[in-house]
């Protein structure tokens, strides 16, 4: 009973280290491994804090040798494949892990770049969560321990509380002790109801029946919090029903050395799958881990064996060792923090792209408004003060190029409105269907360019509107991007089947009756041309094939970071054929932004210390102030204009 118990928490850990406590069964996982954990405690405090604190110092050690082994892997890789801003990431992971917080950082300090070697050590909320558990019941032990009855009352309250509050589903509820504390204490109360009342006997026989239950509950109603409660409580009493009767030191030190392995294990699992898929830039194969259980298996034994030469050295202090172990993972985490990997490593050419990367401006951060006819939606104010002359409306390309625009806006004091949205063609006539993966639906989209294009009428201050837009993106235009998309799906409002073979014409007819809305208002109308697509470029990609473990990625495309000007005009050539006849019959202005990016003879991605370009088609702040001198002429132009639609309407 007992080793079967043994390898259930064995697996429990894996499952709850890759499922980060969601429902269903990584949160299972995750209350098997607080109830055995649970037990444990309550079984050691039992026999007296003396012999409690000598089995959690070495669990201590254990835990702090393996981070240890961990991390000095993690920097020697590190050093040949980390950009700057993961090492800082990865002694921020260290100092939390040191400290046990590693859950609250997840909390209240996540970490949402979204580079490829974040996250390594994030698999550590499970112990962190185990330690402020075991706190917890420590201190009650000893505040109660003369008083088992008000002990027993104090933990079924706590426990119950614990309950109820994990039906909220937030991760502040789920990784926190204020929501797995219950667990923790439904190992504890059996062993402590044991202590007072005589149920050792009938604990196995009492763990089998709360067990079936709970199975029959998940049958009929799937897995529920009363399922999950039914399992743990079931399990903490065959937990109990397994304990020995009398303590063997050899089978005591056996099962010592088994824990270590398992614990060095789950500690070098997870980073090693990371660290797998990081490498792998082509995004294939990432969940064979077949090739990943020997390395697992050797690392985890190295630390082990670490951990077992420093329990076994004869006249040392098992808490110095520990803490010693800890405050160098905590300084090494503070360096890691301050220095990011030291930027030395990498050549004066990756400094550019690095920079760009680092200097990338929170998306779509606009306040929403709450009145007029934009309520509702996100509206930036640029320029000075004063009824807004010009509309500016777009999508993620304009988001990227909202510096150059906020410059623009200053330089010809004209005030500005901004209004973007990811994935949204700034086009009316238009129905947006996202991939099935996408969070949000489409039909945000609609609503927002229908409530733009009425909202106009009630906004007579509005002389110019104009569109910016990743064109290349909605006319599907091949080979611009150096990683292909999932492809958002336009279609008529009419209500007529989607054409996919068809977008492009979708496109152009949207644009001809927006156009010619916008112009039958009286409004002065203007398109910024796309910048020049480099479809072999990634801001991100050329640092890592800078660095001096590029090799060690699978799948580096070749990379190039300028494009001949024929070859970029040719690319451009559908997003032109739209609009260049509609420029022709005055319809429009169209804005060429390719004067800030192009020779006579080529278009290049970076014209300064910084790269203008992040991706192969969305420009950096410093793209985006490049071309403030153009926004800027196009901005002025609205000075001048007068709608003729005031006089109508006079």
């Amino acid at each position: 009973m007992r080793q079967f118990l043994l390898s259930m928490a064995c697996f429990a850990f894996v499952f709850a280290a890759l499922g980060a406590g969601q429902v269903g069964t990584d949160a299972f996982a995750k209350d098997i491994i607080l109830v055995f954990c649970g037990g444990w405690c309550a079984s050691q405090l039992i026999r007296g804090f003396e012999y409690f604190k000598k089995h959690v110092i070495c669990v201590l050690q254990a835990y702090f040798i393996g981070i240890l082994c961990c991390a000095l892997l993690l920097f020697i890789v590190g050093w040949m494949v980390f950009l700057p801003e993961e090492y800082e990431h990865l002694g921020h992971a260290l100092v939390l892990a040191a400290t046990f917080t590693t859950n609250f950082g997840l909390v209240f300090f996540p970490i949402g770049a979204g580079m490829r070697f974040d996250g390594l050590f994030d698999h550590l909320w499970i112990p962190a969560l185990i330690a402020q558990c075991a706190v917890i019941l420590s201190v009650l032990f000893w505040l109660f321990s003369q008083k088992q009855k008000h002990l027993l009352t104090a933990l079924i309250s706590l426990a119950g509380v614990s309950l109820v509050l994990s039906l909220i589903d937030s991760p502040m509820v789920q990784i926190l002790p204020i929501g797995g504390l219950w667990a923790f204490l439904f190992g504890t109360i059996p062993f402590i109801i044991s202590n007072r009342f005589r149920i050792l006997e009938c604990a196995t026989l009492i763990g089998v029946g709360i067990v079936i239950s709970g199975i029959l509950v998940i049958t009929v109603a799937g897995d529920t919090l009363l399922a999950r409660a039914l399992v743990a409580m079931g399990l903490a009493f065959l937990y109990l029903g397994s304990r020995p009767r009398t303590s063997v030191p050899a089978i005591t030190d056996l099962r010592r050395r088994w824990f270590g392995m398992v614990l060095h294990t789950f500690l070098w699992s997870v980073p090693l799958t990371q660290l797998n898929a990081a490498l792998n830039l082509t995004g294939g194969a990432q969940s064979n881990f077949i090739p990943l259980i020997v390395p697992c298996l050797l690392f985890s034994i190295f630390s082990w064996m670490v951990w077992q030469h420093f329990q076994q050295r004869s006249g040392s202090k098992p808490i110095v060792i520990s803490a010693v172990i800890a405050a160098v993972l905590f300084i090494n985490g503070l360096i890691g923090l301050t220095t990011q990997g030291s930027q030395l490593r990498f050549p004066d050419s990756a400094q550019a792209y690095i920079h760009a990367l680092h200097s990338k401006e929170p998306s779509f951060t606009c306040p929403r408004a709450t009145d007029g006819p934009l309520a509702g939606l996100e509206v930036c104010k640029l320029g000075p003060d004063g009824p807004p002359k010009v509309l500016v409306w777009g999508d993620h390309q304009l988001d990227a190029i909202r510096s150059g625009f906020a410059e623009a806006a200053r330089r010809v004091q004209v005030p500005t409105l901004l209004i973007a949205q990811p994935n949204c063609i700034p086009l009316g006539d238009l129905q947006s269907r996202f991939p099935a993966s996408s969070a949000v639906s489409g039909q945000g989209c609609d609503q927002q360019s229908a409530q733009i294009l009425q909202a106009l009428a009630h906004l007579p201050s509005i002389r110019q509107v104009t569109l910016v837009a990743d064109w290349a993106y909605y006319l599907e235009v091949a080979d611009a991007e150096l990683f292909n998309r999932p492809k958002v799906r336009l279609g008529p409002l009419d209500g007529s089947p989607f054409d996919v073979t068809r977008q492009a014409d979708y496109v152009a007819d949207a644009a001809k009756s927006t156009l010619q809305s916008l112009v039958t208002r009286g409004l002065r109308v203007s398109v910024l041309k796309q910048v020049p697509t480099h479809p072999r470029f990634d801001a991100e990609l050329a640092a890592r094939a800078s660095l001096p473990g590029a090799g060690l990625y699978i799948g580096m495309p070749e990379l190039s970071t300028s494009v001949s000007l024929g070859d970029a005009k040719l690319r451009n050539a559908p997003i032109d054929k739209v609009f260049k006849g509609f420029a022709a019959t005055g319809h429009m202005t169209y804005v060429d932004t390719w004067g800030a990016f192009c020779s006579s003879t080529r278009c290049d991605v970076r014209g300064g210390l910084s790269s203008d370009y992040i991706t192969s088609t969305r420009l950096s702040p410093s793209g985006a102030l490049a071309l403030a001198p153009i926004l800027a002429n196009d901005l002025k132009r609205a000075t001048t204009h007068v709608p003729y639609r005031r006089i109508l309407d006079s």
